[in-house]
């Protein structure tokens, strides 16, 4: 049951964007700049958004040579290489919206560990230092063997380090409330516990079926247009959309370490599939989801058993040899992976926008995301 008060004024809308990650956020907070005169309503499922936004490693990346050249050869140079330029203009965006101290964002740079089987990446690195050479403004990418032992990683296994003074850190938590509170500011409204069901196309807009999760009722929302940005949920909002597909990240964090061998920084190995960073004297280490790819493509929330252990094995014989370490937590983020690894943003149908596809680099690519998305949904306010 409904009151006059709420049918007349709380369930309309001019523009309505469904996901409250940093995907939809920035879409939200895009679209409050360009329209500031519009009712604009986010709609989320969850107290806090779920996804990857918060349950990420909290990497500000340009990506790594590893994972640029297994790329190319998918979707050839000039595309990897817009897209890396595309990751550092959405880093430089967070930055310049709420400055590094609001985001907990260190710039501490980045490291590629690469192993015997990989020498072939430290040939490339030139290579890749031209794609980015005239956006920067100087090379990205150096080939730095002399790290190897001097951070106590086993020589045997890792024969060279590719440093990018670059990359930086940041805290999703952080960066999640500021950009709340921002788009709060400028006068948009956000509903948590709001299951979006159906989009229904009708005369004047969007018909919004959207579940009150408290309440135990179905609000009729109505809206201009929508934007839809739940990431690798969107098939099961819009069915027709089949190119992306969830893809679940291990993580698990150490209880404080007396000894940190290696320096703050991002790191990277085995073309980006694992990553970790120092958080405070703990350690971060995620990844190995490439050993079980259709066991991880999943949207349950959960643990994977066999690659925490792997992750665990990996700790004991690769980055702290001879530590004796303890965990102190363990937690899954499910990301949105494309076939060909790029984002998508364009209309799914007549006032219907989708934006999504960070294939694990939500992080960089929201901000350059949601700039498209409000593009988009400009075109269709009356």
């Amino acid at each position: 049951m409904l009151s006059f008060w709420e049918r007349s004024e709380l369930l309309q809308a001019d523009i309505v964007v469904v996901g409250g990650g940093f995907i939809g956020l920035w879409s939200v907070l895009e679209c409050c700049r360009r329209y500031p005169r519009r009712r604009i309503l986010l709609l989320e499922r969850s107290a806090i958004p779920l996804g990857a936004s918060t349950r990420n490693a909290g990497f500000a990346t340009l990506g790594t040579v590893g994972e640029a050249l297994v790329h190319a050869q998918q979707v050839g140079e000039e595309v990897v290489a817009s897209l890396m330029r595309e990751r550092w203009l959405g880093i430089q965006q967070w930055r310049r919206e709420f400055g590094d101290e609001a985001l907990g964002y260190e710039a501490v740079g980045g490291y590629e560990l690469v192993f015997a089987e990989e020498e072939h990446l430290c040939a490339a690195v030139e290579h890749c230092n031209l794609w980015l050479r005239e956006l920067i403004g100087g090379d990205v990418f150096r080939d730095a063997p002399e790290l190897v032992r001097r951070w106590g990683f086993p020589p045997h296994r890792v024969r060279s380090i590719i440093v990018n003074p670059y990359d930086g850190a940041l805290h999703p938590g952080k960066a999640l409330a500021v950009l709340q509170n921002r788009v709060l500011q400028h006068g948009a409204f956000l509903w948590g516990g709001a299951l979006v069901e159906a989009l229904e196309p009708t005369s004047e807009g969007i018909a919004i079926a959207c579940w009150d999760v408290v309440g135990k009722r179905l609000l009729d929302v109505r809206a201009q247009v929508v934007a839809v940005c739940t990431n690798a949920w969107i098939p099961q909002l819009l069915p027709q959309i089949t190119d992306i597909s969830p893809a679940r990240g291990q993580i698990l964090l150490t209880a404080p370490l007396a000894r940190q061998p290696f320096p703050l920084g991002t790191y990277h190995f085995h073309a980006g599939y694992y990553y970790f960073r120092w958080v405070g004297r703990r350690l971060l280490l995620g990844g190995g989801r490439h050993r079980a790819l259709q066991e991880e493509e999943t949207y349950e929330f959960a643990l994977n058993t066999a690659l925490q252990e792997h992750l665990e094995e990996l700790l004991r014989t690769l980055l702290l040899p001879g530590t004796d370490v303890a965990i102190e937590q363990r937690w899954s983020g499910i990301m949105g992976m494309r076939p060909n690894k790029l984002p998508r943003v364009e209309y799914a149908g007549e006032r219907i926008v989708v934006g999504f596809g960070c294939n694990g680099m939500g992080v960089a690519l929201a901000p350059r995301i949601g700039t498209q998305v409000a593009t988009l949904v400009g075109e269709w306010l009356s």
